[in-house]
């Protein structure tokens, strides 16, 4: 039994992708435009995800190295 499933997982995964393929091609020109409007906005918000917790290690070791003065003291 778990070898039908096996087989139709995969004859169905070949068909998604020789549809992926085939919608791919027709709609090139929609692609290169969806991608255009996606990447400048995954890029601002990896931006400002990288500098918030760069930021926030920062405050991190710096909070860590007035506890260590304090118990030095």
């Amino acid at each position: 039994m778990r070898t039908v499933s096996n087989v139709l997982g995969i004859l169905v995964g070949i068909v998604l992708i020789v549809g992926g393929l085939i919608l791919l091609v027709i709609w090139w020109s929609m692609f290169i435009k969806g991608l255009m409007a996606i990447v400048p906005i995954l890029l601002l918000l990896i931006g400002i995800g990288a500098l918030v917790y760069f930021i926030s290690e920062i405050k991190s070791k710096m909070g860590m190295e007035e506890e260590k003065k304090g118990e030095e003291k």
